[in-house]
């Protein structure tokens, strides 16, 4: 049974992780904005999800094409 609150790497008390912002690929498609969670001791990454609050981003030919008609 894993306990909880403990990093599995270095066994220490997590009382706080690291938090960052990184990307994540879908199929080879598009990158996905999501937030990785680390051990703030050995900083192994503890989970990786997707980003609740991430916008959504707009594809490069389409944000092209609206430059396109500005100019």
């Amino acid at each position: 049974m894993i306990n909880q609150g403990e990093c599995p790497k270095c066994g220490k008390r997590l009382l706080h992780v690291r938090i960052e912002s990184v990307f994540g690929q879908n199929n080879d498609s598009d990158d996905i904005r999501c937030l990785s969670y680390s051990c703030i001791h050995c900083n192994m990454v503890l989970n990786v999800q997707l980003d609740p609050r991430a916008k959504p981003r707009r594809r490069t030919a389409s944000a092209a094409a609206v430059v396109e008609r500005v100019v």
